[in-house]
């Protein structure tokens, strides 16, 4: 039997976590089971990938700039300012945490199951929070943009995204087009902004 290039086995573990994170969650996927959904050993899997921790990352930071750069593209097929803005919070509460089996929730398992002294993955977070910031300025028209601080509203929009990714993973559905629209309003004012 042909020996498979490392490239393959790498991308063949990642794949199996992916599946097995999505369907199972961070907490109840074992290297083990990820190693045999590789096919491969376990030994042989922490030559690519020394921690489940790690693993996740790999496969975290890419799938949600996927999923950000998608809702980047629908926002902009949105006319007005009230209609992307509003887009971006469905998006950001409801659309991504829902997507793949609520597979946004697993980093939130590993981050509160981690040992301590762990830390988050600050370089991607800090692209994602000014990519969020980014979107957030070209939705805002410049007389409202003046009341708002970006990144403090980035801010408070990824806490409440963790918040949403952990209930859409439990089976809460909040009224996220609500609160999008509640929120949307109280930054724009009730007049729609072109």
């Amino acid at each position: 039997m042909p020996q498979v290039k490392k490239t393959d086995m790498r991308e063949a573990i990642l794949e199996a976590a992916f599946r097995l994170f999505a369907h199972n969650g961070y907490t109840n996927t074992r290297m083990s089971q990820i190693a045999s959904e590789a096919g491969m050993t376990q030994g042989n899997l922490y030559r690519y990938f020394d921690s489940k921790f790690l693993l996740l990352y790999e496969i975290y930071t890419p799938w949600l700039h996927g999923k950000l750069n998608e809702l980047r593209d629908s926002i902009h097929r949105f006319r007005t300012p009230r209609a992307q803005l509003r887009r971006l919070f469905i998006g950001l509460w409801q659309d991504i945490p829902m997507s793949d089996h609520s597979f946004s929730n697993c980093l939130l398992e590993a981050l509160t199951s981690a040992p301590a002294g762990s830390g988050k993955m600050t370089d991607s977070l800090a692209q994602m929070e000014e990519f969020v910031s980014k979107m957030i300025k070209e939705c805002i028209p410049q007389d409202r943009l003046a009341h708002v601080d970006p990144a403090l509203l980035t801010h408070l929009i990824w806490m409440a995204f963790d918040g949403f990714a952990i209930n859409f993973r439990l089976g809460d559905r909040a009224d996220v087009p609500g609160l999008a629209t509640m929120l949307t309003n109280l930054l724009l004012g009730n007049q729609d902004h072109d």
